[in-house]
């Protein structure tokens, strides 16, 4: 029945063509007060930072935009991919293609795990049951941009912006546009993405579809396979309608309705799940030139994730159903937004509020592979609520002062579990409510010397609530049960800060930026004393994550560009209660070394070509530094030339040098990095 719907949109898709009609498509019309750009600055916007519409070069804040046509060539078949390869944010570097949706996650400035608030749309993604990012849901295609700021955004964006803010913008309807793209290469992978628009007098429909296909590749290292291991595959069906209108000059308002179907295996015959969810977002804007400008959204998201977790033998010849998982989740959330612009020092002033409610639950079914066998339910909800306040003001003709405070009030309430253990009922267990304020302040500056040269810095604080997965899900990994925590804190960054300078050299802009973050309260595994060997999560550790960022981007000649960048990640824990000797050690998954370049040849009358290289410094898959992730350098590669005025041919490569190298690990598992891959397409638009 899902294929059949899919196969629907395809058709409907088919129905509309015509030729292309480029024009500036902003979908942040809907997130910003600001007027709207012309399409001669439309690649220097950027509306993240400050949720208003500013030009990139002067921003007092460190960010980056990806555009729409950087996204058409990357090597990539996902968003995070594409991520990697941006300074300062840190991505699993296996591939999200294959990995379980729960692994995957966003972060940056070093503070690893699901520290990064990522966006579509204005609207969050990152999984309101377990705060995890399923990448296979954002569309890289036909979209207009992504933006990406770093540092605590938490004083506008509350809850996960701790290290900073990903927003992806899509692109807007336009006149009688069709694209349609296909791919096939590496280990039977194959990706269709179809995109059309039409207007409508006032009314501007787009529908986007995308499939993807994998067979995969065998995930874990050599010397640790046995015969129980096999490819891991997914399969996923993505496709969205958008239905702008604008009622007048001053008044809009933009629909959106998702459809999201996937089915994954993670390396093993009985370790899979699944994933269907229906995503709508409703968004009104009202621009009035005395009272200012006004913007609503409301949206909300129904999900059923179902998980399966097997127990394999000691010398992987054989494995057994060990944990099901059935977890439905709801939400619902909106914002409202005003702002204005004042005379005195050309101030713009943005007040707002948003609220986000949550509620999840996991049934499961513990076999009799492992100990405490039975079925067990919990659930529990979770409530966000946040008013905040941003300044932007010029009291001098060069210098800016940014201003924003966010007060939040978060809650957990109405958990309870209960069990079952063969005949025996534990009863039902209530689990305390928890809840928070927090205060997210944020003051940055940037002043310009000379037109060449300007410095910028900043401070700030923000916070993140622990999750409803943190709270009361459990899973198994490599055998070893890790379990939730229903008494968790929230985790606080107490006082963060960065200083830096932009100088335009010449053809070169150099960009460099320091940072220092504390945190306090960093939820984290550790082994409770006693009873079996298992994990739990707890509020244990101390983190100080500090080091600096450079991007030289050259533009040598108008066709080549070499853009070098490093990262130097200085996280280490401060303290660690249980076992103080891990002070001083790197916290997981944070490389302390990052290399990134960027070499694109470009003439339209010829072809592109562009290659990206990525040298990552040795990291570590634990907190006692035990679990070595392998210092690697990968080579990509993208490759397309134009025929005519409709049709692309394409040709890329992911890791050409075919390195080896442990990207990952889960509990006692080792997980290779993406392997050598190659494929090609085209792209047929009119």
């Amino acid at each position: 029945m899902r294929i059949q719907l899919f196969r629907v949109a395809v058709a409907a898709i088919a129905c509309l063509s015509g030729p292309i009609q480029p024009k500036l498509a902003l979908a942040d019309e809907f997130d910003s007060a600001a007027p709207r750009a012309s399409s001669d600055d439309a690649e220097l916007i950027i509306v993240t930072a400050t949720r208003g519409k500013r030009d990139l070069a002067t921003l007092p804040l460190s960010a980056s935009v990806i555009s729409a046509e950087e996204l058409d060539v990357a090597p990539d078949y996902a968003l995070d991919g594409v991520l990697r390869n941006v300074p300062g944010v840190f991505v699993s570097t296996t591939s999200s293609t294959i990995t379980h949706p729960t692994a995957q996650s966003a972060s940056m400035r070093g503070l690893g795990g699901s520290r990064a608030l990522v966006l579509l749309d204005g609207v969050p993604v990152n999984d309101g049951f377990g705060g995890w990012i399923n990448w296979s849901k954002i569309p890289i295609r036909n979209i207009e941009r992504v933006e990406i700021v770093r540092g605590a955004g938490a004083s506008l964006w509350g809850n996960y912006a701790m290290g900073g803010v990903i927003n992806v913008i899509t692109r807007a309807p336009d006149e009688r546009v069709f694209s349609l793209r296909g791919t096939g290469g590496s280990f039977n992978t194959g990706t269709a993405d179809a995109y059309a628009s039409e207007v409508f007098g006032d009314t501007g429909v787009s529908l986007r579809y995308r499939f993807f296909d994998t067979a995969g590749y065998k995930v874990l290292v050599k010397e640790e396979r046995g015969t129980v291991d096999a490819e891991a595959s997914s399969r996923s069906n993505y496709l969205d309608l958008r239905v702008d209108h604008d009622f007048s000059d001053e008044t809009a308002a933009n629909l959106t309705l998702t459809l999201f179907d996937e089915d994954r295996n993670v390396g093993t015959p009985l370790a899979d799940n699944s994933q269907q969810s229906l995503d709508a977002a409703f968004r009104f804007r009202h621009d009035d030139e005395k009272l200012g400008n006004f913007r609503l959204s409301v949206f909300g998201a129904a999900q059923q994730f179902d998980n399966n977790n097997s127990k394999q033998s000691g010398d992987r010849c054989c494995e057994e159903l060990a944990l099901t998982q059935d977890i439905p989740t709801r939400s619902i959330g909106t914002y409202l937004e005003w702002s204005r612009s004042f005379d005195p020092w050309r101030t713009l002033v943005t007040a707002g509020m948003d609220f986000r409610h949550i509620q999840g639950k996991n049934s499961e079914e513990i076999l009799p592979t492992l100990p405490d066998h039975g079925t067990r339910s919990t659930s529990g909800k979770q409530q966000t609520l946040g008013w905040y306040v941003e300044a932007e003001m010029h009291p001098l003709e060069d210098l800016e002062v940014l201003g924003s405070v966010r007060l939040d009030y978060w809650r957990n309430f109405d958990g309870e579990q209960s069990s079952q253990r063969g005949l025996a009922t534990d009863g039902v267990t209530k689990f305390a409510t928890k809840s928070q304020v927090e205060v997210s302040p944020r003051l940055s500056l940037r002043y310009a010397i000379t037109d060449e040269l300007a410095l910028r810095g900043g401070v700030y604080r923000a916070f993140r609530a622990p999750n409803l997965n943190e709270l009361y899900r459990g899973f198994f990994a490599g055998n070893t049960p890790f379990e939730p925590n229903p008494e968790l804190d929230a985790e606080l960054l107490k006082i963060g800060g960065e200083l830096g300078f932009d100088w335009n050299v010449g053809p070169a802009l150099l960009h460099v930026t320091g940072y220092w973050n504390e945190l306090e309260n960093f939820i984290d595994f550790a082994r409770p004393e006693g009873g079996p060997f298992r994990f739990q999560r707890q509020n244990l550790t101390e983190v100080r994550a500090r080091g600096f960022e450079v991007e030289l981007p050259i533009q040598l000649t108008d066709t080549l560009l070499f853009s070098p960048s490093y990262v130097f990640a200085d996280s280490t824990i401060q303290k660690y209660a249980p076992q103080p000797e891990r002070v001083g050690n790197q916290i997981r998954n944070v490389p302390r070394d990052t290399f990134l370049f960027t070499a694109r040849y470009d003439d339209p009358e010829w072809f592109l070509l562009e290659f990206l290289g990525r040298y990552v410094g040795k990291s570590y898959g634990n907190d006692s530094n035990s679990q070595k992730l392998d210092a690697h350098f990968v080579l990509d590669l993208s490759l397309s030339r134009k025929i005519g005025d409709h049709l692309e041919v394409f040709f890329m490569g992911q890791n050409i040098t075919d390195e080896e190298y442990v990207a990952r690990r889960t509990g006692s598992n080792a997980y290779i990095g993406v392997p050598q891959q190659f494929w090609g397409g085209l792209r047929y638009a009119w």
